[in-house]
């Protein structure tokens, strides 16, 4: 049933996600965002059809209420985070799941929130700063994604390895530099737009 389910959901984000992504939109952050997150949406949700495959323990024989498991490397119902549920002695495809459909909330909000703050702020006003910094928050949720998808390793959440550290601080950095570029010329835009503005006031 969760299976069958599963499926149904995700064709119809997917139908959903088509019809957005030919909406005609006037802000370009917008669009993008809407792409982005309806894009790394759909990859998130599609993290669940791993949830029903039948886990090694399962395909040897062993005898369960349920086919697959969302916990990897260790059975479900072990010691696990509180609130969340999500496995504290292996890893949890969960985690992915719930990172990656919450793009489609997460990313418009974004574009939302430098729609309202181009008329507070100088490096906002321009369309194409605020476009750039969708796109690099866009990347940076969809790298994320991937980095949770790692639970497959059977790593912990909370017990990441040099090699999950080291991915992980690759993208903090990969996010700071991409901002900081997406925002190179948004002053001096800014500065344009002010003199224009005073030039029309004169």
């Amino acid at each position: 049933m969760m299976g069958a389910t599963i499926v149904v959901l995700w064709l119809a984000a997917l139908l959903i996600a088509m019809v957005l992504w030919r909406q005609p939109l006037a802000d370009r952050a917008t669009v993008r965002a809407i792409q982005l997150g309806s894009a790394v949406g759909l990859a998130g949700l599609a993290v669940g059809f791993l949830m029903v495959r039948p886990t090694g323990a399962q395909l040897a024989g062993q005898v369960t209420d349920t086919v697959g498991a969302h916990s990897v490397g260790v059975p479900d119902g072990g010691p696990h985070l509180p609130v969340t549920g999500w496995a504290a002695s292996g890893g949890h495809l969960r985690i992915a799941h719930f990172v990656g459909m919450h793009a489609l909330q997460v990313l418009p909000l974004l574009a939302l929130a430098l729609t309202f703050a181009a008329g507070r702020y100088g490096w906002a006003v321009r369309a194409v700063v605020r476009t750039r910094l969708v796109l690099v928050v866009g990347a940076g949720y969809a790298v994320l994604v991937a980095l949770t998808t790692w639970a497959l390793r059977e790593q912990p959440l909370t017990s990441p390895d040099a090699a999950t550290l080291a991915a992980a601080a690759g993208l903090a950095i990969a996010m700071v530099v991409g901002v900081a570029l997406a925002l190179r010329g948004g002053a001096a835009g800014a500065g344009r737009v002010t003199v224009s503005a005073s030039a029309v006031g004169r």
